[in-house]
């Protein structure tokens, strides 16, 4: 699934392993991503191995989202689906994201980064991978794919006030959570639940 070979050297020599030096750090940085994605139980077996068999697009995937939101504490998780949704639905998204990792700079902000790729013709995929963090969807339309509600960046700035806008009452998936414990009326005291008395009155015998 790896569909840009040449990002890491493809005509390195064997090293007498019986693998090229492309071959092992391939299989390295798989093995990174799948350990790391191993923290996130909700990801689909499709995703989890379109992050782990195309694991140098992950990466550079990964490190352009955290550029383009200025967030360096991105979930892994919401990335491999992010980044999932938009392999399987655009042929070129390898290619395109490995010439948007290369005008990634350090100390760049993120609106420099729009700038640089839109003089570059790569400002409508930037766009959409902000977009798709920020709204927590991927597409537009009937073809859009969820991939987050509650943890979508727009709501981030008014997270310490604000519940995620939902019908559910205290947030999105409230209602699936145990209810809270509720006080017993008087009238359901456990006292009147006791043993009968069954004692015989003799009066009568």
């Amino acid at each position: 699934m790896d569909n840009n070979p040449s990002l890491i050297e493809s005509n390195t020599p064997e090293n007498g392993t019986g693998f090229s030096r492309r071959d092992m750090l391939k299989g390295l940085t798989s093995a990174m991503v799948a350990t790391t994605l191993l923290g996130f139980p909700f990801l689909s077996q499709a995703e989890k191995e379109t992050a782990t068999t195309s694991p140098v697009i992950f990466g550079q995937f990964y490190r352009v989202s955290q550029a383009v939101t200025e967030h360096t504490n991105l979930s892994e998780g919401a990335s491999a689906r992010i980044f999932n949704a938009f392999f399987r639905s655009q042929p070129d998204f390898p290619v395109q994201v490995n010439k948007l990792h290369a005008l990634v700079k350090n100390d760049q902000s993120a609106s420099q980064l729009q700038e640089v790729a839109k003089q570059q013709g790569l400002g409508d995929l930037l766009t959409s991978i902000v977009t798709a963090w920020y709204t927590g969807t991927v597409g537009h339309g009937i073809d859009s794919i969820l991939i987050s509600y509650k943890d979508a960046l727009m709501y981030r700035p008014v997270s310490d006030g604000l519940i995620v806008p939902t019908y559910c009452g205290n947030g999105p998936l409230w209602f699936t959570e145990a209810p809270p414990a509720a006080a017993m009326p008087e009238s359901m005291n456990a006292d009147r639940f006791g043993p009968v008395n069954t004692k015989t009155d003799v009066s009568k015998a």
